[in-house]
């Protein structure tokens, strides 16, 4: 058995480099996953342990869902207090005890609001790459990652501010200076470390989150966390508080971030085994070619006394050997990928982003996966190869077995199961169940593999009549569709890995733009104007009369900008309002938008405001919270001597400092402004606009003297752009699933060149040029891609639908978006891999001498 084996690895060594790549590939991107996410891993834990650096105990509050956690009548609602922190401090083996109490703020640096997490600077972290520790209440220091993420360096200045009840920011808070930077960053988000006096200061509501305590030099951590709890026990606190050592604290917290890691991995090897599926119909496929190819070799094998076990052992002993030696190169491959990607990660990234270290799972898990799909990809040829008797020794290489034209069975299991798919998908989209929607496109996807072998040889043969058509009946054209549909299931199982990764990458490219497009039309529902400016200081811009507008200066810049699609003036009276009591601090603009109703600035008919009614956010008349307490209550718009009382609707999606009326309430307050009615400047942004085009706009417009506010336009571009990176990450994980693929075509190819060397010197004498007989095979290859096309295509696009429908929010209605350039780029990209996998056959098939050919047995 071992002999046969040897001597068939031997003679078929050249023909098996295309499977070893694939298996190389695939395991080589399961291991690079693993290997990545255990450096995310320790990345995050060397985060979680500089935050803890310097302290040997922590006290935080309690989990209110634990029993027993209860405060003592008369406590505060939090048991972590200064009096607490006074207490522990005179606790035996203490060195100190500091509380930290942190705040929710937005951070504004260079026209850029972020959020971030203001609190103490902790007691032992003075390690600094520059600058020194804060000493006045207006020095802020920063970890290198966060200041990078703001643009500012020791000297320079941030604003902290709040946010609204519409999540909008504002910067009223105080000015901070950078004072010093230190190393890292933050498992959490941006870190502001203030002094205690400064962090007093800071805008928003201060929240303890712990008592940070110092061990006496001598004193261990677990007698601390001892003598610690017995200070807090005796403080009346009870089982309101949880001390740990800080051990166990960073233990749990990285419990806690354990679900990122966790996700890398999942996402890594769900994309590995994606790859290895494909790899195993490439694979498959090989030694169903081979087995076929070597009929008489075996025939003679048993007919010189080998078993048929010993036959069946042989091939799976060498699909074995394949998978060994190609899950080791893939190893090594996985290896360097990752430590590229953690290079990487650490150059354009997170500077100290933890180094990739070989873990028992990388060195495992791969290569296991590797040589179990290559063994399950060789059973079904070996099982064929151990039925071959001993008398097909005399039958002639040329002649092919008898198939079934038409599969029955298979067919029909692949249209019950594509049925029962289909039904599934559909009930995952009308009920926005995303596990419906998998399971359906899961089931049809299987359907559609089991169908190959039925549909792709008799599409294959009407394509290649149709091209024959075309090209009056080109004998490369007929015989590469008779070749390709003859050999069925070649064919189709070559058929079959590009067509997975065809299908995937159109899902992926249509779900994100038909998600993107459904997504962009409820924003504009709700905020149907991109960005409106006025005057700054003043809440409509108004001035000596309309004509003063916004100013000559703005207006330049809106028509220079290239991301101004359109703009309109409308007219905007300021006036004061008054709601339950509650009076704008500072005048609202009363506009409507019927003064844009005959442009394209205004996308949809979400500011539609009736007759009796203004639209307000209730924030700009000083109400935070309790908003559904005045929606339907009136409001007292006065202007010009003349009060107007309207009914009240609340959003937090109209424009900053912005009323909204109907266009009959809009002539009557616009009349009784007279001479001081102003103007507001709509406009409209491009779809394509970036983040960062959008604030410098906004900045543009803050330099000549206007208050812009372009929250709905940002609010797009980060989608879209949030949109295209997960494209672009996706596309990639997909990449290793396409690359095998067109690896299995130009195997696929390269076989059948192979096979076919007596038919190629039979044409060649008969007077094939050499360029007829590569044109024959590019032309083959062809055929069997522009199939997985239109099918991958069709499916890819549905399956994008489904998955835009599972996961749209209820209330919105899914809207299908094929991008026709993307589209056409993955058309374009398929052809030309079909053309590049066709080279090398292509090039085999013209060099086959008739006289040589001819000789062959």
């Amino acid at each position: 058995m071992i002999r046969i084996a040897w001597s068939n690895l031997r003679g078929a060594s050249g023909r098996l480099g295309a499977a070893v790549i694939a298996i190389a590939v695939s395991v080589a991107f399961i291991v690079a996953s693993l290997l990545f996410s255990q450096a995310f891993g320790d990345t995050l834990r060397n985060q979680v342990q500089a935050e803890w650096a310097g302290a040997d105990v922590a006290v935080t509050a309690a989990d209110s869902a634990d029993e027993g956690a209860t405060v003592d009548a008369g406590a505060e609602s939090s048991p972590l207090t200064e009096s607490l922190a006074s207490t522990i401090s005179d606790a035996e083996g203490v060195r100190s005890a500091q509380l930290t109490e942190s705040a929710f703020v937005s951070v504004t640096s260079s026209g850029t609001s972020v959020s971030g997490t203001a609190t103490n600077v902790p007691d032992g972290q003075q390690d600094l790459l520059e600058g020194s520790a804060p000493a006045d209440d207006d020095d802020v220091m920063l970890r290198e990652a966060d200041a990078k993420t703001l643009g500012v360096g020791v000297g320079d200045t941030l604003t902290l501010g709040t946010f609204d009840g519409s999540g909008r920011s504002s910067d009223d808070g105080p000015t901070l200076t950078v004072s010093g930077i230190m190393p890292g960053s933050s498992s959490t988000g941006i870190d502001l470390y203030l002094t205690d006096a400064g962090l007093k200061s800071a805008p928003g509501e201060l929240v303890p989150d712990s008592i940070r305590v110092v061990a006496d030099e001598g004193t261990d951590r677990d007698t601390l966390a001892e003598s610690v709890t017995s200070a807090v026990s005796e403080a009346g606190v009870g089982d309101a508080a949880t001390v740990q050592t800080v051990d166990e604290v960073v233990e749990d917290q990285l419990e806690s971030l354990s679900d990122s890691t966790d996700m890398l991995s999942t996402i890594g090897i769900a994309f590995g085994l994606l790859a290895a599926g494909v790899a195993a119909l490439v694979i498959s496929n090989t030694f169903n070619v081979l087995v076929a190819s070597r009929t008489r070799v075996l025939a003679l094998f048993r007919a010189v006394g080998a078993s048929r076990s010993q036959v069946r052992g042989a091939a799976i002993v060498e699909s074995l050997s394949l998978g060994i030696i190609g899950s080791v190169l893939g190893l090594g491959l996985g290896y360097l990928l990752g430590w590229g990607l953690s290079a990487a990660a650490r150059a354009f990234w997170m500077p100290e982003f933890g180094e990739v270290a070989v873990t028992p799972a990388a060195l495992i898990v791969g290569p296991a996966v590797g040589i179990l799909v290559t063994v399950a990809a060789g059973l079904i040829p070996a099982i064929r190869s151990s039925r071959v008797s001993p008398i097909e020794a005399l039958r002639p290489v040329d002649v092919p077995a008898a198939a079934p034209r038409i599969r029955w069975v298979r067919l029909s299991l692949a249209i019950v199961v594509g049925a029962i798919g289909i039904g599934v998908c559909l009930a995952g989209a009308t009920s926005q169940s995303v596990v419906l929607g998998i399971l359906g496109c899961f089931a049809l996807f299987v359907a559609l593999l089991l169908g190959t072998r039925v549909f792709v040889p008799p599409l294959v043969a009407l394509l290649a009549r149709i091209l024959a058509l075309v090209t009056r009946r080109s004998p490369s054209v007929q015989l590469a569709g008779r070749s390709a549909s003859t050999a069925g299931g070649r064919t189709a199982s070559t058929t079959g890995a590009l067509l997975i990764g065809i299908t995937l990458v159109t899902a992926v490219v249509v779900g994100s733009a038909s998600l993107q497009r459904t997504l962009e039309l409820a924003t504009a529902k709700d905020t149907p104007v991109d960005l409106v400016v006025s005057e700054a200081g003043a809440g409509s811009g108004a001035g000596s009369g309309a004509s003063s507008g916004i100013g000559k200066k703005a207006e330049s810049v809106l028509d220079d900008s290239p991301i101004v699609e359109d703009r309109v003036n409308v007219p905007a009276a300021s006036a004061s309002v008054e709601v339950d009591g509650h009076t704008s601090s500072d005048d609202l603009a009363i506009t409507s938008t019927e003064a844009a109703a005959d442009t394209d600035v205004v996308r949809s008919d979400g500011y539609d405001v009736d007759q009796g009614t203004v639209m307000l956010d209730p924030t700009s008349v000083g109400i935070d919270d309790s908003a559904d307490d005045i929606d339907g209550g009136s409001a007292t718009i006065s202007i010009g001597g003349k009060e107007t009382v309207l009914k009240v609707v609340t959003s937090y999606d109209v424009p900053a400092g912005t009323a909204l009326v109907s266009g009959e309430d809009a002539e009557h307050i616009d009349a009784a402004a007279g001479d001081d009615l102003g103007e507001q400047t709509w406009a409209k942004i491009s779809d394509d606009a970036s983040t960062s085009q959008v604030e410098a706009l906004g900045s543009e417009l803050d330099a000549v003297g206007v208050k812009a506010d372009a929250g709905p336009a940002q609010n797009r571009a980060e989608f879209a752009s949030m949109f295209q990176v997960a494209l672009a990450v996706v596309l990639g994980l997909l990449a290793a699933a396409v690359v095998i693929a067109v690896i299995g075509v130009s195997n696929t190819l390269t076989l059948s060149v192979i096979d076919r060397r007596r038919e190629g010197a039979l044409l060649r004498a008969l007077g094939f040029t050499r360029r007829a007989m590569s044109r024959m095979i590019t032309i083959e290859s062809l055929l069997m891609t522009v199939i997985a096309l239109v099918v991958g295509a069709g499916v890819g696009t549905f399956f994008g639908w489904v998955g835009t429908a599972s996961i749209t929010p209820a209330g919105s209605d899914p809207v299908l978006s094929v991008p026709p350039g993307q589209v056409g780029l993955i058309a374009v990209a398929a052809i030309l891999a079909a053309v590049l996998a066709s080279a090398i056959p292509a090039r085999s098939m013209s060099r086959i001498a008739p006289a040589k050919g001819m000789s062959m047995e």
